[in-house]
């Protein structure tokens, strides 16, 4: 079968030809419908020297996480994956850490697993899935559906973080329309009352935005944006301008959620944020959000 593989680091992989895998105890083998292109394969490709320990990548390895597909074949011990049946990919906590008992294993603080972080990835013909990271996806077309497992659900498990504090009458403040940004203006609007405005510079981002839903879009800077009065802001961006924003935006109680990863630094001090707020960061999404997303 063809694979994207990555031979050494900061180098560019190669499409390359690859015996199809067979299914271990407790895997499936998927046929891949689509793989979404995530900013984290592009630090793996350009940025990383060595494995992050808590990874533990060996090269060579096929690469792409966000993966959709149909069930090919089962492996010793696997029951209730049918031949055929469609299936989204998602990351597998170790199942007995705080975090995982909680339900949390997109912060489990074990051994966490998922195709294309420290074992073969979806950028390739089939892929070798434990069935932990499997979700199905019936009636939907897992090509479609494979951007969901990470764009899509960090956006999602970014708003379900702030829903508590968006009543009727609240404000949730967006910023950055781009790709993740515009899935969270829709997620705002599915699930919460509240008035979601976006904000981008780019006119087309804020088109996008009113597109999936936003009351509002507007330029960074603009007048009409609250003033210590928004319930929650979620900054896709992370850079020290839209971070200061953010912090300017929020009223008491309220929630910053910082998904972005632009290495922004702001100080922070005890009058940094109003009285109450919370700022916090987030990665991925739990595997029941992406079942109800």
């Amino acid at each position: 079968m063809k694979a994207y593989r990555l031979f050494d680091w900061q180098t560019p992989p190669r499409l390359v030809d690859i015996p199809i895998p067979e299914p271990g105890s407790g895997q499936v083998r998927l046929k891949v419908a689509g793989n979404g292109l995530c900013q984290s394969d592009l630090h793996m490709i350009h940025d990383w020297t060595e494995s992050p320990p808590h990874i533990n990548v060996t090269l060579p390895q096929t690469i792409g996480h966000e993966i959709g597909g149909w069930v090919d074949k089962a492996g010793p011990g696997v029951s209730g994956w049918d031949k055929g049946r469609a299936a989204l990919v998602t990351l597998a906590g170790c199942g007995h850490c705080d975090a995982c008992l909680r339900g949390w294993n997109n912060y489990c603080r074990g051994k966490p697993i998922q195709p294309g972080i420290g074992m073969d990835g979806g950028l390739a013909e089939y892929v070798l899935v434990p069935v932990g990271c499997l979700v199905p996806c019936d009636g939907l077309d897992p090509a479609e559906g494979a951007p969901l497992t990470d764009a899509g659900l960090s956006s999602y498990h970014a708003v379900r973080r702030v829903a508590p504090v968006l009543l009727p009458g609240s404000v949730a403040v967006v910023i950055g329309a781009g790709g993740l940004g515009h899935l969270a203006v829709a997620a705002l609007k599915a699930v919460t009352p509240a008035e979601v405005i976006a904000v981008d510079p780019s006119p087309d981002a804020r088109a996008l935005a009113l597109q999936s839903g936003a009351d509002r879009a507007v330029e960074p800077g603009d007048d009409t944006l609250p003033r210590h009065d928004a319930a929650a802001v979620l900054d896709f961006v992370g850079a020290a301008v839209t971070l200061q924003s953010a912090f300017d935006m929020i009223r008491p109680q309220g929630h910053v959620v910082m998904v972005g990863r632009g290495s922004g630094e702001l100080p922070f001090t005890h009058r940094s944020m109003p009285y109450g707020a919370t700022l916090s960061t987030t990665f991925g999404g739990t595997k029941a959000e992406l079942s109800e997303l």
